[in-house]
């Protein structure tokens, strides 16, 4: 047994192991959640989906995720498309208005 703690190696094709997916997984998936929540509350502060798709796209790109997690980063990018076509038609709903 080794003192010294071993550094995680990169699984297959070079792609971090699926384990260590899961912190930045939860974070994406508590602020696409918190930006839908602010969407649905008409509120005016948002959060740029297309930077929550650019992390999402890294993430996969970065890790050798397993099929939940795959299942989940679908469901965000969903979620995140949901939002986006959410945001256009209120604009558009907004620019008849005036």
């Amino acid at each position: 047994m080794s003192a010294i703690p071993k550094t995680p190696t990169q699984g297959t094709g070079g792609l971090l192991p699926a384990i260590l997916a899961d912190a930045e997984l939860d974070h994406v998936e508590r602020m696409v959640q918190y930006m839908s929540r602010m969407q649905a509350a008409r509120s005016p502060r948002g959060i740029d989906g297309k930077y929550w798709k650019k992390r999402l796209r890294a993430l996969e790109a970065t890790y050798d995720l397993v099929a939940t997690q795959r299942r989940r980063v679908a469901r965000l990018f969903e979620l995140l498309e949901g939002a986006d076509q959410a945001a256009g038609s209120a604009a558009s709903r907004s620019a008849f208005a005036s």
